[in-house]
């Protein structure tokens, strides 16, 4: 399943792509099928805005391109007001792109980092990516990384579990929002918390 229900429509997962710029990949592909493009914002570092394109498949159906700095990777997603078969029909494509960082690719990221800077950037790339449904393999390892020694580790860990928005992860980040020892940490949770009861991810 690539699609999730969320208010005001549907949109896909996020697909991860394995290097920071993959724009003119996905630029092909719209092109290609004749996606009109609405939105082309070039990155402006200093003003901490990222390079963000949107295109429209056709009314109220829209793929969106950004690439993260921070975690050194790109992804794509499309949403829509319409239903969840033309999201899933329109981000097939990138499904089965070889360019996208399948879920074993992800983990695998997340296992063979070492240094905590490349951990926490690996642990937050996994929930960026990661399956519309709870993984086992995906909880384990961002619980785990949300209460490492190295802040670096949970900063990333955090930011995994608010990208993934998985009614799992309430548990952990309301510990960690009341527990953690770093006072920014303790805030990047509470704010993943407010976000999912935004956005409507159920309480377990």
């Amino acid at each position: 399943m690539n699609v999730i229900e969320r208010s005001g429509g549907f949109r896909s997962r996020r697909f991860v792509f394995q290097s920071l710029h993959a724009a003119d990949e996905v630029q092909a592909i719209a092109a290609a099928a004749g996606w009109k493009t609405i939105l082309d914002q070039p990155a402006a570092p200093s003003k901490g805005r990222p390079l963000l394109m949107k295109w429209e498949v056709f009314s109220g159906l829209t793929v969106l391109y950004t690439e993260k700095d921070a975690i050194n990777t790109s992804f794509v997603m499309a949403a829509s007001s319409l239903g969840a078969a033309e999201v899933a029909g329109c981000v097939a494509v990138f499904a089965a792109h070889p360019q996208v960082m399948t879920f074993d690719e992800l983990i695998g990221g997340c296992d063979a980092a070492a240094a905590p800077d490349s951990k926490g950037a690996a642990l937050a790339r996994s929930g960026l990516g990661a399956p519309i449904e709870a993984d086992e393999r995906f909880v384990e390892r961002l619980e785990a990384g949300a209460f490492a020694d190295e802040a670096a580790i949970r900063e990333g860990a955090l930011w995994g579990m608010a990208y993934a928005e998985w009614p799992v992860f309430r548990r952990p980040l309301n510990r960690a929002a009341r527990n953690d020892p770093d006072e920014f940490l303790r805030k990047v949770a509470a704010s993943a918390l407010g976000a999912f009861d935004r956005i409507g991810v159920a309480r377990r």
